[in-house]
């Protein structure tokens, strides 16, 4: 009798849940409040960004790099964005796996590439001020700029700043968007 109880209860499963799908979920909260962890860490490197003043020549500030000031000044909110977008995505993902519309590969190389993600951005702010003092260095030239022998050297100088720091989100977005796919994807 207990036994048909069983069996009776027992028929009624359907298959086999993808915790991938799940984990998938759980990455999208991760992202969620990673972006908000690090929302005010960024504001505060951005603010320290603008507000950067070279040791060697003080009339060389942000403002003295081409569009870098605009960058950075954006730079809080297209984190958060992508962060947030980043969360839904994965999200989205989770629950269409879950659901039965996909498959997932997790595995520990896609795992690291939502990890560089995060590190991209990080490894980008920090490193942005020293680069500045060290350009500041060569704009300054020990008080009597740029020699001249060497023919367009200033405007690269000027537009390196934005170029690495644009270089920065980038390897964020791509790597982040490269690791959401292959788990999603399976592949």
């Amino acid at each position: 009798m207990l036994l048909k109880l069983l069996k009776m209860f027992h028929a009624d499963e359907r298959g086999a849940v993808d915790m991938g799908g799940t984990l998938l979920m759980g990455i999208g909260i991760v992202f969620l409040a990673v972006g908000f962890i690090i929302f005010p860490i960024v504001t505060t490197a951005t603010d320290t960004l603008l507000a950067w003043v070279s040791t060697v020549n003080v009339t060389i500030t942000d403002e003295s790099f081409t569009g870098f000031t605009s960058v950075v000044g954006i730079s809080p909110i297209l984190v958060l964005i992508g962060y947030l977008m980043a969360g839904v995505i994965t999200m989205y993902l989770g629950v269409r796996i879950t659901k039965g519309g996909g498959s997932t590969k997790l595995d520990l190389g896609n795992l690291i590439m939502l990890a560089l993600s995060m590190i991209f951005i990080a490894v980008g702010f920090i490193i942005m001020p020293v680069m500045l003092e060290g350009l500041a260095t060569v704009l300054d030239g020990g008080g009597t700029g740029i020699n001249a022998a060497y023919v367009g050297l200033s405007p690269i100088i000027l537009v390196t700043p934005l170029i690495v720091l644009i270089s920065f989100v980038a390897g964020a977005v791509l790597t982040g968007f490269m690791g959401i796919k292959s788990i999603a994807s399976g592949t």
